[in-house]
């Protein structure tokens, strides 16, 4: 079983989203989906100031842009972007970005 360095739980209509830190990989869930992110794979993460509120909330995706947003609220949130895989960019919507990215840092290595 391996380590949670960090949990943030939202609820949206009985529906459960979920974001953890392990000390190799972050974990996004919106029921049914789970987007495992491998440390290895993350080129770039950063807070930004908002999500457009037409993204919506739930899970959603940009194949353009190749962009999949978890999205429980669209003020600052998290952006990864990655070194591979079809989903170049993973925005994360947590409650406090600063505290995901503290807890992230602690094991990130580049």
């Amino acid at each position: 079983m391996e380590k949670v360095i960090y949990e943030e739980k939202h609820y949206k209509l009985l529906l459960p989203m979920y974001f953890r830190i392990y000390t190799d990989k972050i974990e996004a869930c919106f029921w049914p989906f789970k987007y495992i992110i491998n440390f290895s794979d993350i080129e770039d993460i950063k807070i930004i100031d908002r999500v457009p509120y037409y993204i919506g909330w739930g899970l959603r995706i940009n194949p353009l842009s190749r962009t999949l947003f978890f999205v429980t609220h669209h003020g600052r949130s998290i952006e990864i972007i990655k070194r591979k895989g079809f989903w170049k960019k993973v925005i994360l919507s947590v409650k406090n970005p600063e505290e995901f990215m503290n807890n992230f840092k602690l094991f990130y290595r580049k």
